[in-house]
């Protein structure tokens, strides 16, 4: 019988007596091709059983062959591996942990004692890091085999095992190893080190803290802490910052002793100052207060090393860094007031009160004077939008505009084919091979950049009679242009996709006229003279232009200098052609044609609760969405009502397309895209997308509706930095103008703080960076604060925070407690956590305590 065939007989017929024998008398080769009929039938004729598994051990050539063919297969039949290993052994087998893992750690031993294997270090660390999990008593797992104590212990300090897990016996290897110290069976000074060398691993999180814990487990005396106390500065050199607190507590024990290297510390301490967690810093300073109580040499040192501390805007830090000084340092050392003068910017006002000493009135006045003169950059300067020239750039433009994708660059292409469409032939369409293979990479993609692709996809195959065999294979990969639409597809898209079917026509006609909506000002801007221009120029041919080509011109025109524009239309224009421009010269026009809501957008908010599944739990979670619906509209209605009726299936570039169809009008957009991805904490996505969706509408300087202060208002809180970074910003360049309403972006976010949807903490870390900058941020931003907690009706988490941001904004601006405001802490006065912050702001009293 060949030896595939005895193989599948043992196997269907489960003769499990029959397999030793069979894979014993396999030869080599005969192993190999065991292994490839393994490798044909496991996972995909075959389920895993002992037969199979049992094979696949004494076949597998290589630790990697048995790994992929054995996977998620636990249940090893030991007895059976025995008999198998009196006679052969894979090579491979002692460096296999996925295979020992689930064979009991005594067994493996037993099997290393017998020589059937010689385990590697890093193996003999896992598996006894798991044998706990074992029926084996702690005394037969250690003291079976003399090398578990004597060797494999010591390697669970040297390699990553799984030492930290706890097993449902209850017995854990902290514990364990307590016990051997105590019972001498360890050498204590050899463990204690062997927690130091574990945490230098530098390994998992998990790892470096459970043997952090297990030093402070086994209460080292001062003596063995300051042995090791080399040990212990290292790790504040690690990336993991969670390590610095216990580390940083168990230094603490030790800092006013003679043998404490406090020079070393303060070297290996140097980047701690600058950290934000409130936690490391508590800790440092009580450190730093040690030391300079104790000896005086250290003391002008350690006032400048905690100076950074003043970049966290915490004001009970601030505070403790600064008693630190005010009583340590000397106000006569012009390196301390030199160096203090360059954290002037971040220093709270209770803080400069503690170190008024060390700041002169001169200083102050010079670093104000600073401040104030500084200057905002200015967002976006609108540049000219230069049309393509020729041909000849009109064919090396093509490639890379399907290429890069970017939101802007088809109209100039579209502007182009229309100008230059007579004088492409047949030499020129050769040319454009490399646009239409980029074309035709879109096929797999959704939107109008695949809508953009299918319109010149359709129109090589119109100018290229032969075809060619990249347009060949492109016409079997997207529709025809007439048939692009689908049920599913997006109002919105479906008025672009009537816009180019329009232009469509026009080029089978071989009309040489120019595009009315192509932009001659960046982002989107349209100068109503120069579509007064183009408009005569249809109106000099007779022809009439696409509706939606006409429309969004309109909505694209800059409302700047409309009163002496009209007069020059009225002149160039007849009554006929003039009648297309009646939505830029009158202000009603879109008034009688329009909800309000959709115009200023100004759409209802709602307060909700969410369901969420984790895990098959639901869970309730807020949020806040906007009231707006779609609407049925018929095919010929005009481009706004397919803008405003367009609820889902826009994303990344085709929202700021959308945004730049109607910046005057895109309320909705934002509406929408509030309630698709930031409605609440926890489905917020899209951040890249909403980042660009942000960027592009400031760069249009248009004062915010309430869509916008929502979206803003969103993005503040956004877990994403780049995202509520670009949000900050935004608000930094807005905050100081006449026409940004700081109130509303106050009651939005109020709003939000009130309802649990956002924490506190990213409102102060957010603020913390800009408060103190020039004297309009800081009114603006106690504007800002005002309205926020006169939108707050109950002690939220964290408010104390908000209240430390708003008394510190009063200092900073000479201001008294808003009355509103003072009515709401009457309401708070018996919250504990915010007694004395009450108090302050009642009496505006500036005393440190």
């Amino acid at each position: 019988m060949l030896i595939g065939d005895e193989l599948k007989t043992i196997y269907l017929n489960f003769r499990i007596k029959e397999i030793i024998p069979f894979l014993i008398k396999l030869t080599p080769k005969e192993k190999k091709e065991t292994a490839v009929i393994l490798k044909k039938f496991l996972n995909k004729d075959w389920g895993h059983n002992h037969i199979s598994m049992l094979a696949t051990l004494a076949c597998s050539s290589t630790q990697e062959e048995y790994e992929k063919l054995a996977s998620a297969y636990y249940a090893l039949p030991v007895d059976l591996i025995d008999e198998l290993f009196e006679s052969y052994v894979p090579e491979w087998v002692g460096n296999c942990y996925p295979f020992l893992r689930n064979i009991d750690y005594l067994k493996v031993l037993e099997w290393q004692k017998k020589g059937y294997l010689q385990l590697t270090d890093e193996v003999s660390a896992n598996l006894l890091s798991e044998s706990l999990a074992s029926n084996h008593t702690s005394e037969e797992i250690l003291f079976t085999y003399p090398i578990t104590i004597n060797s494999h212990i010591w390697l669970l300090f040297q390699y990553e095992t799984s030492i930290n897990c706890h097993y449902q016996n209850g017995r854990n290897w902290k514990v364990l190893l307590r016990e051997l110290l105590s019972d001498n069976k360890l050498d204590r000074s050899k463990v204690l080190q062997g927690c130091w060398d574990a945490v230098n691993l530098n390994v998992s999180k998990d790892h470096n803290s459970w043997f952090l814990e297990l030093f402070s487990h086994l209460e080292p005396s001062d003596k063995e802490i300051l042995a090791l106390q080399d040990n212990l500065f290292s790790v504040l050199h690690s990336s993991q910052q969670s390590l610095f607190v216990p580390v940083l507590k168990i230094i603490n024990q030790v800092t006013t002793e003679d043998e404490f290297k406090t020079e070393e510390f303060l070297k290996a301490a140097l980047v701690l100052p600058a950290l934000q967690g409130k936690n490391i810093l508590n800790t440092l300073l009580q450190i730093l207060e040690k030391i300079a109580k104790k000896d005086k040499r250290y003391r002008e040192e350690i006032c400048l090393f905690l100076l950074p501390v003043f970049i966290n805007k915490d004001a009970a830090i601030q505070i403790k860094a600064a008693k630190i000084i005010a009583k340590y340092g000397d106000p006569d050392s012009e390196n301390i007031k030199n160096e203090i003068l360059s954290y002037g910017e971040s220093l709270l006002s209770d803080t400069k009160v503690l170190l008024e000493k060390f700041l002169s009135i001169k200083e102050n006045n010079e670093f104000h004077t600073l401040v104030e003169n500084e200057e905002l950059a200015v967002w976006h300067i609108s540049q000219t939008v230069s049309p393509i020239q020729s041909a000849s750039d009109f064919i090396f433009f093509a490639p890379q505009l399907f290429s890069n994708n970017n939101p802007g660059d088809f109209d100039l292409f579209l502007d182009a084919l229309m100008r230059f469409n007579t004088e492409i032939n047949e030499e020129e369409l050769n040319q454009l091979e490399p646009a239409f293979k980029a074309a035709l990479k879109v096929k797999g993609s959704v939107g109008l950049h695949h809508l953009h692709a299918t319109f010149f996809i359709q129109y090589g195959l119109l100018k290229h009679k032969n075809g060619s065999p990249i347009l060949n294979e492109a016409r079997k990969e997207f529709p025809e242009l007439e048939n692009w639409v689908g049920k599913r597809t997006p109002l919105i898209f479906k008025a672009y996709h009537q816009f180019l079917s329009g232009i469509f026509e026009l080029l089978k006609q071989g009309k040489n006229i120019p595009l009315l909506s192509v932009p001659d000002h960046t982002p989107c801007w349209i100068d109503i003279r120069k579509l007064v221009d183009k408009i005569k120029i249809y109106q000099d041919l007779k022809i009439i232009p696409i509706p939606f080509d006409l429309q969004r011109a309109i909505l694209r025109v800059k409302k700047e200098h409309l009163t002496e524009s009209k007069k020059y239309a009225q002149i160039q224009l007849g009554k006929e052609y003039f009648k297309y421009l009646e939505p830029v010269f009158d202000p009603e026009y879109f008034k009688a044609r329009y909800e309000s809501a959709y115009l200023e957008g100004s759409f209802n908010r709602k307060l909700g609760i969410r369901k969420i599944y984790k895990a098959y739990v639901a869970e309730e979670v807020p949020e806040i969405t906007v009231t707006i619906e779609n609407k049925e509209i018929p095919a010929e209605a005009p481009l706004l009502d397919h803008l405003f009726n367009s609820y889902h299936g826009v994303y990344d570039h085709d929202l700021i397309r959308i945004l730049y169809t109607a910046p005057y009008f895109s309320a909705s957009v934002f509406a929408k895209k509030c309630n698709e991805t930031l409605s609440n904490a926890v489905y917020q996505y899209d951040s890249k997308t909403n980042t660009g969706l942000l960027d592009a509408w400031m760069k249009l300087d248009l004062p915010f509706q309430s869509m916008h202060y929502l979206f803003l208002s969103a993005a503040m809180f956004s877990k994403d930095k780049t995202f509520s970074g670009t949000a900050f910003e935004a608000i930094i360049h807005k905050i100081a103008s006449d026409d940004f309403d700081i109130g509303t972006l106050g009651i939005m976010i109020g709003e939000k703080i009130n309802f649990g949807l956002v924490p506190v903490k990213r409102l102060r870390d957010g603020i913390d960076r800009f408060i103190g900058l020039n004297s309009s941020l800081n009114r603006a931003f106690e504007k800002l604060l005002i309205s926020i907690l006169k939108t707050i009706d109950h002690p939220v988490f964290n408010l104390k925070k908000i209240l430390e941001i708003y008394d510190e904004l009063l200092h900073l601006n000479q201001s008294k407690t808003d009355a509103d405001v003072a009515v709401r802490l009457k309401e708070w006065e018996n919250e504990n956590n915010l007694k004395k912050m009450i108090i302050k702001l009642k009496t505006n009293e500036r005393k440190i305590v």
